[in-house]
């Protein structure tokens, strides 16, 4: 089975996502604390997966955000290319709806860049993750609202750092309360393999390993 090509996946599914505002020293961060790939023309209300990465890259059409994540809307987006390999998963898989949450919400997908807002946040005591200590309530509704939660994030310093920090993952395992997760673990880094890595063939045995999984 090859990849489903974007213009076709672009019939078959859409994106929606929650954006909002943090303010640091007067300056005003977007964040996005969910997205939603849904195949369009089906009414789902429980997710098939929810699936956890770095932090959001692709924000550009957030439109109007709220100061509180809790208070944001659904707005439509342009799907990015890690979201299109997800939905060759959805494909194989027949699944209709699953929800992306990430490690942290802050839009940025410049890793140096990243750091150095996430060191601001720190400094000033505002919490930037879905993952970090305040969140419970929503974020054991968010992680318990799918048949699946997949962990994806990747191998980064950054990943490695916040996935230790958060509690999620340890010698290669997902740690309590999260042991039923699944994850394409790299041998040589004992981390979870991103859905996109940069070749076609790679992506494709990305696919298939999370096919075994399943």
């Amino acid at each position: 089975m090859s990849l489903i090509p974007a213009e076709q996946l672009k019939q078959i599914f859409s994106v929606e996502a929650k954006f909002y505002q943090a303010e640091l020293a007067n300056e005003k961060i977007l964040m996005r604390r969910e997205a939603h790939i849904r195949r369009n023309g089906v009414f789902a209300t429980r997710a098939d997966a929810v699936i956890v990465m770095i932090n959001p890259s692709n924000c550009a059409q957030a439109g109007k955000t709220e100061k509180n994540p809790r208070d944001a809307e659904w707005v439509s987006t342009k799907p990015n290319p890690t979201q299109y390999q997800l939905m060759n998963l959805m494909e194989r898989q027949g699944w209709n709806l699953v929800t992306l949450v990430n490690l942290s919400d802050i839009c940025e997908g410049n890793m140096s860049k990243f750091k150095s807002i996430e060191n601001q946040f720190n400094k000033a005591g505002v919490a930037h993750s879905l993952f970090q200590e305040g969140n419970v309530d929503e974020r054991e509704a968010l992680l318990g609202s799918a048949d699946h939660l997949i962990f994806a994030w990747g191998s980064s310093t950054v990943a490695k750092r916040l996935a230790a920090e958060f509690g999620l993952f340890r010698n290669g395992q997902a740690v309590s309360p999260y042991e039923h997760a699944i994850a394409w673990v790299a041998a040589e880094n004992g981390f979870p393999r991103h859905p996109k890595p940069a070749t076609v063939a790679d992506r494709m045995i990305w696919l298939e390993q999370m096919e075994a999984l399943f």
